[in-house]
């Protein structure tokens, strides 16, 4: 009787092998590459869609006080109250205070707490300020409306776009300044006859609307 030899094939071990690990990595680090980025930017411009969305309700409650006041809420609190805390991010203060008046149908905007800081912590000490404004606030601290960034929204009259305010941004250690912003193309304010309200961005700088700036007019 012949005997034929049968060949067996080794069995393959259980697992990946070293290179098929290499591959999978190499395939894991490729994705992670393309998607960070991509993961990166949809955050950013969510945050962006959120404070402009913020800025236009905003912007609605500062028209609505301007409808039931005759007037748009003032860059300082002391140009009819004589005071205005400590003349620091004094624009956007105003603005709170004047859309927490319960008075002539308001308050004009409903806050919600994490939107609003005392970053500078000062506080306002005018009582007629306090009688004819009628804030719901049951404290007299001057907030700041900030973005999601973590810093305050800059406000600024038309009676006063040619000048210069203090805001608790910081550049280099030193404390900031805001004047309102010109168009690009023209050089003229923007929202002559009315308000400026911005954010300065996701960098936190600064740049009297543009760069990245955020603003009411856009």
């Amino acid at each position: 009787m012949r005997v034929e030899s049968v060949m067996h094939t080794p069995r393959r071990a259980d697992g990946f092998t070293l290179i098929e690990l290499l591959v999978v990595i190499a395939i894991i680090a490729g994705l992670a590459a393309v998607t960070t980025p991509m993961i990166f930017n949809a955050r950013k411009s969510g945050e962006k869609s959120e404070v402009q969305s913020a800025i236009t309700q905003l912007a609605l409650g500062i028209d609505s006080f301007m409808g039931a006041y005759g007037d748009y809420p003032p860059s300082s609190l002391e140009e009819f109250y004589e005071t205005s805390g400590n003349g620091v991010d004094s624009g956007i203060e105003s603005v709170v205070l004047c859309l927490a008046s319960q008075r002539k149908g308001g308050p004009f905007h409903t806050f919600r707490e994490q939107d609003l800081e005392n970053l500078d912590g000062d506080s306002i000490d005018s009582a007629e300020a306090r009688e004819q404004l009628d804030w719901f606030f049951g404290d007299d601290q001057l907030r700041e409306f900030v973005d999601v960034w973590g810093n305050p929204l800059i406000y600024v009259h038309n009676n006063d776009y040619g000048d210069s305010f203090r805001i608790t941004h910081e550049r280099g250690g030193v404390m900031g300044t805001a004047t309102a912003s010109r168009s690009e193309e023209f050089g003229t304010f923007r929202s002559a006859t009315s308000y400026q309200l911005w954010s300065s961005g996701p960098d936190g700088i600064n740049e009297n609307g543009a760069g990245d700036d955020l603003g009411s007019w856009e």
